[in-house]
């Protein structure tokens, strides 16, 4: 591994551990030339999922894509970074375990939905207004009242 900073191929590794459930190794490492130390993360690469966008195009799975929707549905609420992570490595084993080839962006988006609901309501709603392009505000009552009658019906 280079060195970020010297550029040097001479680094030892100090540290390892595994990150997101066992799929990420975290590498501690010191650069033996210039003695300072950087981290590298080791992740699985051959899980080649394609997204199948609405105009049919086809571009590789990005889980960032799916972190950036979630952080932005969750500003200014209570929701932990490690919260939000935990939720797109659900996402992202979700999709894995059903799909191996190709997945149109409209089961991400009911994946992330389902995800959201459980995580925080007022995400779940900023998520879904825009995902699913609401028109006006009766959109916005539709999905509190769905919202609701879930919520009455897990208390029965």
């Amino acid at each position: 591994m280079r060195c970020p900073f010297c550029h040097s191929d001479n680094d030892k590794v100090q540290d390892s551990r595994t990150a997101e459930a066992g799929y990420v190794v975290r590498r501690k490492r010191l650069c033996q030339t210039c003695q300072r130390r950087f981290t590298t993360l080791e992740q699985i690469d051959a899980l080649n999922v394609r997204v199948v966008k609405s105009d049919e195009t086809r571009e590789p799975f990005d889980r960032e894509k799916i972190k950036r929707g979630i952080e932005r549905a969750c500003s200014k609420r209570a929701v932990t970074s490690d919260e939000i992570e935990k939720t797109v490595q659900k996402i992202e084993e979700a999709i894995y375990a059903e799909f191996d080839m190709e997945i149109p962006t409209a089961t991400i988006g009911e994946v992330v939905l389902r995800k959201l609901a459980t995580l925080d309501e007022v995400a779940y709603i900023r998520f879904a207004s825009v995902y699913r392009d609401f028109d006006d505000a009766k959109d916005f009552l539709q999905i509190v009242s769905n919202l609701q009658r879930d919520a009455e019906t897990e208390d029965r």
